[in-house]
């Protein structure tokens, strides 16, 4: 089976029916589409628009409050193109459920799982941040099983092929680390630095100022091995996001 996966931070201020017809352009039966700083009304929009065979949406499990802001908005939502989602849940044990997505899917005969998650930044958050980040780890930790995760984790401040030189933003780069980097504490694996890509340089999701950011991510484990890896940067700016668009396809070993 060839499985394709699709991980991008759409902004919250996008133009939603750019970003459906982008995401259009790149389904095949099967893919699983894996989106962050999705608003409600973007994801009626969305499900509209595309009609995934199903969908979990995290702010069903983690409604904003009465008196949250536009940060408790901003769900994180995992739509699946040929197959079914058998179980749904956000990790409530993080310091921001909303902004993760846990799924289970049947695709034909195959079971996979998948993690999908938002990190919270470290200006406004400090020390939250690493909260939230080790208590993801817990659970890739834990769940063994697991197939793939898609993030935008905001994170690293320097990125390397080697883990070994990668360096995070203070004061949670411990925590950090246990997910991304020497001290991972999981089984899933970064493409761009484990498998075979051709890539010359590292790739880049995102800007700060005039600075290139890998900032989103997926991870396998050692049940797939990766036939393409693409980042789709211009792309996805003229789709009226901020970040780009990540498309791997995967082969079942």
């Amino acid at each position: 089976m060839i499985l394709k996966l699709i991980q991008w931070n759409i902004s919250y201020r996008c133009k939603i029916d750019k970003i459906a017809n982008f995401i259009f352009s790149n389904i095949e039966k099967p893919t699983i589409v894996c989106l962050q700083e999705v608003l409600s009304m973007h994801k009626d929009r969305l499900i509209e628009r595309l009609a995934p065979c199903h969908y979990a949406y995290s702010l069903d499990y983690r409604k904003p409050g009465l008196f949250d802001g536009k940060n408790r908005k901003m769900g994180v939502l995992t739509m699946l193109f040929g197959g079914e989602i058998e179980e749904e849940k956000v990790l409530e044990r993080t310091v921001f459920p909303d902004r993760t997505l846990y799924t289970k899917m049947r695709i034909g005969e195959e079971s996979v799982s998948l993690l999908n998650f938002h990190s919270i930044t470290g200006v406004g958050y400090r020390h939250a941040k690493g909260a939230n980040f080790a208590s993801i780890a817990e659970f890739l930790h834990e769940t063994v099983d697991l197939d793939f995760f898609c993030c935008d984790a905001n994170e690293p401040e320097v990125d390397s092929f080697d883990a070994n030189e990668m360096k995070f933003w203070n004061p949670n780069s411990k925590a950090t680390s246990l997910i991304f980097g020497n001290n991972k504490m999981h089984h899933l694996t970064d493409p761009v630095q484990t498998d075979l890509l051709n890539l010359e340089k590292l790739p880049f999701s995102h800007l700060t100022g005039n600075t290139r950011r890998r900032y989103d991510f997926i991870f396998r484990s050692e049940r797939w091995r990766t036939r393409r890896f693409d980042f789709y940067y211009n792309e996805s700016i003229d789709a009226s996001s901020d970040h780009a668009m990540i498309v791997g396809q995967f082969n079942k070993v």
